[in-house]
């Protein structure tokens, strides 16, 4: 006999509790990978950074670096990664842009699904920092005190003790700097923020020290060589509406009829004005004068002050004689002609007062075969007595005192008459005397000799100088007055005279005859040749006196 065994299910609220604990272990390794792929996900963040080029921070499971550029002004520039610092082994000159890119190789486990590597990029600038302080003023004995826009690292100084280079250990905005115990001067600083930047241009740093006894000032730049279009700066130790109110200062040429200035005054700073020519004003060797409202104790080259002072005089630079030579040789005043090295458009007027102190290549020749006693005198570069005559010719010509380089005029003139193809109208004369016997006077007319007369010439004891000299004053008729050899005196008319060497000339003299030694030191012609010979030459025709 079987006994019936009776079968049991499980109640439904038991599967329920069953089917919760299953679905509940699956969601938690769910949630817990989902966490790990979160936390160990491969990502990496390139950014910008203080120090260095860039900054790679890599996170989740380790990520390969295979490649690091970094790609300045078209060209790719040599960098290092340290402790995820990406910098540059070559100097890098300040606010020069850069595209840094990182290549990054993923893990294996990963990369099937989202690439096997990955590129970040980012675009920098160098920094830069800028002096904020223009003017330092202090006390006796204290630094000099600089401020820049950004912190710096590395600072270059140059002053009167020369140029020093410091690291600082730690970037900074402010940086005191040691200066010589001079009661003014300036320094010229350069900064970077970074070590591995090119140091830029430097700016000017006035400092004053100890200035109660009244405004100290200085004054830039060289104002014994200013450029034609130089701005000048005066930086005091005292507000500029302290010390000179609400006047400015005025600048006036030396010499009475030169060019006005035509600049303009402006205040940069409280501390500073600054004098900005609108047209070249500067001309080579003219001499200024700068009149201030108050007087000023100007700090010296040496570091002394000077005597305080309301006039300050300042001049132009000196000229470049073969500019000079270029140009008298466009306009035919010398018997050579110039040709530039390179053909280029012709220079504006700004442009040409530039060349007068430094002039383009080019090379010389004669314009026609002279004679060696004029050609061996001629050098490039030199101011010879060839261009010392042109010189003079020129500034005849055109209606200016005949003073040479002197002249305020001389230079604006010039490249006035070179925009205007003004050339000289004369021929180039040029007067030869032989003392050898019998003694004779040649006149040489572009290079060929149109007259020759026989001459006299001084007597031993009075006699002629031998050399070459320009004309330098001009008399139709004139009385030459003096003391003969035998102790009595002359007071003789004379004709068509041409000095060229103190009160030796060329002129008219009747004689009964010619060509020997019977002159007090002039050199003697018939009145009809001298006077011929006066309508050829002029203010800076060279003469040349031959010994025998």
């Amino acid at each position: 006999m079987f006994q019936q065994i009776k079968q049991t299910r499980p109640k439904k609220s038991t599967w329920s509790r069953v089917l919760f604990a299953v679905f509940g272990l699956m969601g938690i390794g769910v949630i817990s990978a989902g966490v790990f792929l979160a936390v160990e996900w491969p990502r990496a963040v390139l950014t910008s950074s203080t120090g260095s080029l860039a900054d790679i921070r890599l996170k989740g499971i380790t990520q390969n670096i295979v490649q690091t550029t970094a790609i300045a002004n078209g060209s790719a520039i040599p960098v290092s990664q340290q402790g995820g610092e990406i910098v540059p082994t070559i100097k890098l000159r300040v606010s020069t842009p850069v595209t840094v890119t990182i290549t990054l190789e993923r893990p294996p486990w990963i990369s099937w699904l989202i690439g096997k590597t990955e590129k970040l990029t980012t675009h920098v600038v160098t920094p830069a920092a800028t002096l904020l302080n223009p003017v330092s003023i202090g006390a006796a004995g204290d630094p000099v005190l600089s401020y820049f826009t950004t912190p710096v690292r590395v600072v270059s100084v140059s002053g009167s003790n020369g140029t020093t280079v410091t690291d600082l250990p730690v970037a900074s905005s402010r940086v005191p700097l040691k200066v010589s115990s001079r009661s003014a001067g300036t320094l010229d600083i350069a900064a970077t923020p970074d070590t591995w930047e090119v140091l830029p241009s430097p700016s000017q740093l006035v400092y004053f020290r100890d200035s109660s006894k009244g405004p100290i000032g200085i004054l830039n730049p060289n104002v014994t060589s200013l450029t034609p279009e130089a701005p000048i700066s005066i930086t005091l130790s005292q507000r500029i509406s302290s010390a000179f109110g609400t006047k400015l200062p005025t600048l006036a040429p030396a010499i009475k009829g030169a060019l006005l200035p035509k600049g303009s005054w402006t205040r940069p700073t409280p501390y500073s004005l600054l004098y900005t020519p609108t047209s070249p004003d500067f001309w080579p060797s003219e001499h200024f004068t700068i009149h201030l409202p108050a007087k000023v104790a100007l700090a010296l080259p040496n570091g002394a002050l000077g005597t305080p002072t309301s006039s300050i005089l300042i001049q132009g630079a000196s000229p470049s004689i073969t500019r000079l030579q270029q140009l008298l040789a466009q306009l035919n005043y010398l018997p050579l002609s110039w040709t530039p090295a390179v053909r280029s458009s012709v220079p504006t007027y700004p442009q040409q007062a530039q060349l007068a102190l430094k002039a383009p290549s080019g090379s010389f020749s004669w314009r026609w075969s002279m004679p060696s006693p004029l050609t061996s005198l001629w050098q490039a570069g030199s101011y010879n007595v060839i261009t010392r005559g042109a010189v003079m010719s020129f500034e005849q010509f055109n209606g200016l005192n005949t003073v040479g380089l002197a002249n305020p005029l001389l230079w604006p003139t010039l490249l006035n008459d070179i925009a205007n193809h003004k050339v000289d109208p004369h021929r180039y004369s040029w007067i030869e005397v032989q003392k050898s016997l019998p003694q004779t006077l040649s006149l040489y007319e572009n290079g060929s000799v149109v007259l020759t007369s026989p001459t006299n010439t001084g007597i031993q004891g009075l006699t002629t100088t031998n050399g070459t000299f320009p004309i330098y004053l001009r008399f139709a008729q004139n009385y030459m007055s003096g003391t003969n050899p035998n102790g009595s005196t002359y007071h003789d008319l004379v004709y068509w005279i041409n000095y060229f060497l103190g009160s030796e000339a060329v002129h008219g003299f009747p004689r009964a005859q010619y060509g020997y030694q019977q002159s007090l030191g002039c050199v003697e012609l018939p009145v009809s040749t001298a006077a011929t010979i006066y309508k050829e030459v002029h203010i800076g025709t060279l003469t040349t006196v031959l010994p025998s």
